[in-house]
């Protein structure tokens, strides 16, 4: 069962709500140097070493020379520089999608050990083998941390969303679907808590489901969470109980149509500034502007 912290709020007992609360404003973006810190966390310390772990066996001769015997040379090959330059170029294609810069930093790393991985495999096997094997420790080790930073965030649980849309309408509800597993909904999380902290009003509220726990929701909200999936995580925006917005968007042929989810583009492709006015205008007890205008 899902246990409440301290600071949590019940929500018809099937959603807890965490995360320090702000103003109508909220706190803004999160500083550079805050999140800078986590690079010296051991989790990004071992992923630096791990991917500049061939290129300096390559390049420092004492290395070199106790890893590679049989070679008379030590430095870098023409075929290793292809590998390397290939590696180069996937890194900034890859980068376009990135949500933020730890997102991007998060890519580097992994392509960069894909590389060095086949570079070993291909100088060594058993030095391909025994790199494989420290990358899987350390990842097991020193995982990728999660956000932890200050949220204002509904955690849905079981049926508990779909209650809440079909019983209490007069909320407009901003739901991020996830799963704990996917690399792509952790790197959104901070972005998804930004945008709570920045646009949450006592009538426009953000909630999250993890449809990798509660399958048959995912299924009722159209969102696949098969691990081949594009659709992860899909964002939606309900109001009067239904949605009437959801990225990304998913094409005739089942497939989802790429989106990224950094804060400009999220702010922009669900209209969070108009339909935050409207939740204001709203809980003051103000009329639309269109109505008025009618």
């Amino acid at each position: 069962m899902w246990k409440c912290r301290p600071r949590q709020r019940d929500l018809c007992g099937d959603a807890t709500h965490r995360g320090s609360m702000y103003g109508e404003e909220g706190p803004g973006k999160q500083e550079i140097g805050g999140e800078a810190k986590q690079l010296l966390r051991p989790h990004y310390l071992c992923n630096v070493l791990l991917s500049l772990t061939f290129i300096v066996a390559k390049s420092v001769p004492v290395i070199c020379e106790s890893l590679f015997t049989y070679e008379d040379v030590c430095e870098i090959d023409s075929r290793e520089r292809e590998i390397l330059m290939f590696l180069a170029v996937v890194i900034v294609w890859k980068g376009r999608k990135a949500t933020n810069w730890l997102h991007y930093i998060s890519n580097v790393f992994l392509f960069s050990k894909i590389a060095s991985g086949m570079l070993f495999l291909r100088a060594d096997p058993l030095l391909g083998i025994v790199y494989v094997f420290l990358v899987l420790v350390l990842a097991v080790v020193f995982p990728e941390p999660m956000y932890d930073g200050p949220e204002n965030i509904t955690y849905f649980q079981g049926e508990g969303l779909f209650r809440e849309l079909t019983t209490n309408k007069k909320n407009t509800w901003i739901i991020m679907f996830y799963t704990t597993w996917s690399p792509d909904c952790r790197h959104v999380n901070p972005i998804f808590a930004e945008l709570s902290q920045r646009f949450e009003l006592a009538n426009l509220k953000f909630g999250k489901l993890d449809i990798g726990r509660w399958a048959a929701e995912g299924e009722r909200f159209r969102v696949n969470a098969h691990p081949t999936s594009r659709q992860l995580p899909t964002i939606c925006v309900f109001e009067d109980g239904k949605e009437i917005r959801r990225r990304p968007l998913v094409n005739d042929k089942h497939r989802a149509i790429p989106f990224v989810f950094n804060v400009d583009n999220c702010v922009l492709e669900f209209d969070l500034i108009n339909l935050y006015n409207k939740c204001k205008d709203t809980a003051k007890g103000k009329q639309p502007a269109a109505k008025k205008n009618e």
